[in-house]
């Protein structure tokens, strides 16, 4: 068996995690190709239907390209290539107006309002909403990549982003929750019914609690909770997702939705090591 793991440009080794499952794979009898995702559509389709499965792993620039990327989806789909998650799951998740779909069908997620076009009322509806801080971001980002946060005296601020970065572009606006400090949870569900949960709190002073923004992360204990909401999530898609990251917050016994990551989610497994040999005994009953 021969498996394709997408990474991008920025990250060509991948993590330091990836290459311990290739490692794992490779001792097993199974072999891992690595491909840059802007180069896929490049490929011949008969090069590509030689691996049991095309897995998304570092790809953490797509959202700085969003017209190449479903470019590459649409060629994943009219050739019918075996890519993990499947396309339409991906697509569906690439926009985050999912949250509002899941906010309709029972979720609790972090208050927020879904502009799909910029009206001039915007930030007052918030402050209306109570709202003292907000996070203002892009319906298509990740990384806190053009994520700004603004307060209720800062209008002209906010007129100011709307006009530099989200003219003629879909954006969502959200009520900063200070329970963020406590920590963020991130729940990961892979295929098989395994699942763990990572606390990421930020560092004193931030709010993002990516690594690289001086994130510390730690295993803590699976919440029912969390479990059914992201096992709800599943329930709305025909194809099993092959892995699956539900991050939220707690604010008041409520656990509170932010993000669900289906594209290419860090796994964290470079904290868990129990969770890094069950990822590889998923990708060996492909």
């Amino acid at each position: 068996m021969v498996l394709l793991f997408l990474t991008s440009s920025e990250m060509p080794d991948l993590l330091p995690y990836d290459q311990k499952t290739i490692k794992s794979l490779t001792e097993q009898g199974i072999d891992v190709d690595i491909l840059d995702w802007e180069k896929v559509v490049q490929t011949d389709p008969t090069k590509l239907s030689r691996y049991r499965a095309i897995i998304i792993r570092t790809i953490w620039n797509y959202f700085k390209k969003p017209e190449s990327f479903i470019k590459m989806l649409d060629f994943f789909k009219e050739n019918h290539l075996p890519l993990l998650n499947p396309v339409d799951i991906v697509r569906w998740n690439m926009d985050k107006r999912y949250l509002q779909e899941l906010q309709d069908d029972g979720i609790e997620v972090i208050p927020t309002e879904f502009i799909f076009k910029h009206h001039e009322n915007v930030f007052q509806k918030a402050i209306n909403r109570g709202w003292k801080t907000m996070v203002l971001k892009p319906m298509i980002s990740g990384g806190s990549y053009h994520t700004f946060v603004i307060t209720d005296q800062e209008g002209k601020r906010f007129d100011e982003l709307i006009e530099e970065f989200y003219q003629n572009r879909p954006y969502l606006l959200q009520e900063f929750i200070p329970e963020i400090t406590n920590g963020e949870i991130s729940t990961l569900c892979y295929a098989s019914g395994y699942s763990y949960s990572i606390k990421k709190v930020p560092q004193a002073g931030d709010y993002r609690v990516q690594f690289n923004y001086g994130g510390q992360y730690h295993v803590c204990p699976v919440d029912p909770q969390i479990q059914a909401i992201a096992q709800k999530i599943q329930g709305r898609f025909i194809s099993t997702t092959l892995y699956q990251r539900v991050d939220g917050v707690w604010r008041d016994g409520h656990f509170l939705l932010m993000e669900v990551e289906l594209i290419e989610p860090d796994l964290y497994l470079g904290h868990h090591e129990e969770a890094l040999n069950e990822w590889v005994k998923n990708l060996m009953l492909l």
